[in-house]
């Protein structure tokens, strides 16, 4: 059952009754499994570090000592709806001014006054490299949001490092300028570093498939039973 997923306009949904019930299945969120791509599959990321991504919304998942925090709910990581201005704009899950509203990809390409095609991710990049100011200047400013939100969460949990993954990797060379400054102005101790997913936006796929086949692979007996 999926509690709430606010993009997806989902509340109390039973997921589960519409995926077959033979094999056994994981369900996770996209940030999770992009962290869990970098700690399996990145060469030599940490065993403590914080994985940011993005999409419709932005995710967050916390590693620590090799293991997702979680939470007690299942919600921990939900930077996207962390306000960053409490006075701005609503957002879909019922606050005001969340990160996903300054730098969730459809914020930026509104901000950035280009119409959407598929590859929004790719829209955008094209046109800050050719130097459109307004481009950049729309994505410097979700950089300095996802700086802000940034700042709380290392500031709490002091990862070793902050990992861009999924679609912001992508454009990282516009966000990261903005975005380290304000961890660097903001943090209270020294300024926690931020590496750049090498996996890109395939990390969240990534993750996806290898957690099902290590599961195959620390238990091939429950698939062969089931064969």
């Amino acid at each position: 059952t999926v509690v709430r997923a606010p993009n997806l306009e989902w509340r109390d949904t039973d997921l589960g009754a519409l995926l077959p019930g033979d094999w056994p299945l994981t369900v996770d969120n996209e940030a999770n499994f992009g962290a869990l791509a970098e700690l399996w599959l990145g060469a030599g990321t940490p065993r403590e570090f914080l994985h940011v991504s993005a999409e419709i919304g932005i995710g967050a998942a916390i590693v620590v000592d090799g293991q997702l925090l979680r939470g007690t709910r299942g919600f921990a990581g939900e930077l996207g709806h962390v306000p960053v201005r409490p006075d701005g704009p609503s957002c879909a899950c019922g606050g005001r001014g969340c990160l996903e509203q300054y730098a969730g990809q459809e914020a930026v390409l509104r901000a950035a006054g280009l119409q959407p095609r598929e590859d929004l991710v790719g829209l955008l990049a094209e046109h800050a490299e050719k130097g459109e100011e307004g481009v950049r200047a729309a994505l410097r400013d979700a950089g300095t949001a996802l700086g802000i939100a940034l700042t709380g969460a290392v500031n709490l949990l002091d990862p070793e490092t902050v990992v861009l993954g999924g679609a912001l990797a992508g454009l990282s060379p516009w966000l990261l300028p903005s975005l380290e400054a304000e961890l660097a102005g903001r943090t209270a101790g020294p300024a926690c570093p931020v590496a750049v997913s090498p996996l890109g936006p395939e990390g969240p796929l990534l993750g996806a498939a290898h957690s099902v086949v290590r599961a195959v692979l620390d238990d091939p007996a429950s698939v062969t039973k089931r064969a």
